[in-house]
Formats: C-alpha cells, structure tokens, sequence
C-alpha cells in the first residue's frame, strides 16, 4: 500500500512476514534529481518484492535513489 502523505513524500507499507508487528513504513522522498528511502524492511522476498513494487508505481528510478537506514530495531531490520 501507498499513501501520500505530503508533496513528494510517500509511505509504502512493508509486510513483515511471521512478525507480530505485520508491517513497517518505509518513507520516499521524491525529487527530479535524487530521490531518498527511508528504512526498507528485511532481508526477505516479501519485503523486497512490496519495495520494488512500490517503488514502481511511485516511477521512482533506483539508479537516482538513496536508500538511509534509521537504526536496527525490529521495526526496521537491515
């Protein structure tokens, strides 16, 4: 799921497959130039697949994306 939240910036929803937590936001910043995403979920298919699925419909090019990791936590695994 994708929701606007401001101008150029969206939320994608993440699964987080066999986690009580369901879900984490990952946060785009949209630009001509560079784009930035926030946090990005685990190391699994799911979450991969919801980023680059999300990322797509937002018609953001990896190639000019930034990518900055808030922490490690169970909201946000690396």
């Amino acid at each position: 799921m994708i929701e606007n939240i401001l101008a150029n910036l969206y939320r994608i929803e993440i699964p987080l497959p066999k986690s009580p937590l369901k879900a984490l936001n990952s946060n785009v910043i949209k630009n001509s130039e560079r784009n930035l995403v926030i946090d990005t979920g685990w190391n699994q298919e799911e979450c991969m697949n919801a980023m680059q699925s999300g990322l797509k419909q937002l018609g953001v090019e990896i190639r000019k994306t930034d990518f900055f990791i808030t922490h490690l936590h169970l909201d946000h695994p690396i």
